[in-house]
């Protein structure tokens, strides 16, 4: 009986110690203060539905640094797909960016750009949604941009 009270005793001994490691040693984090690494560089394919309309291209996610704010820029940084530059709203915590209606900052006409379902993922894929409104049928066409971070 000893022995298993002995047994015991050791186990909660352990138990508390290595969640006190835990603590001190910064190894359990807190989801909710995580934010995901929303701006970079990242390479991508264009989709119509599932079919392959363009790519491989780069577009570039940037946040005014010198600004607290709740957006981000998202660009075609090589006007090979299509000459976009927009605001977006972002929320960090979820990696999510969208927008409702923005107009093109690198256009002369000021094109309508609607940016849906945008997404970063583990902080090294983005996923978006993209219609643009000097599409041959304005907003007619959904298309798909997917890639990883490449830098």
């Amino acid at each position: 009986m000893k022995k298993i009270i002995y047994l015991l005793g050791f186990l909660t001994l352990a138990i508390l110690v290595s969640c006190e490691q835990a603590v001190d040693g910064n190894e359990i984090t807190d989801d909710a203060t995580k934010l995901v690494k929303i701006t970079g560089q990242w390479e991508v394919n264009a989709y119509s539905d599932s079919t392959l309309v363009y790519g491989p291209f780069k577009i570039i996610t940037l946040k005014d640094p010198s600004i607290e704010n709740d957006s981000i820029t998202v660009q075609d940084s090589e006007v090979k797909f299509w000459k976009f530059q927009v605001k977006a709203s972002v929320d960090e915590k979820n990696g999510t960016f969208q927008t409702r209606l923005s107009q093109c900052e690198v256009s002369e006409e000021g094109i309508g750009v609607i940016i849906s379902n945008g997404m970063i993922v583990d902080s090294d894929s983005i996923y978006l949604e993209i219609q643009f409104e000097d599409d041959e049928t304005p907003y007619g066409n959904i298309y798909q941009l997917k890639g990883r971070r490449s830098n």
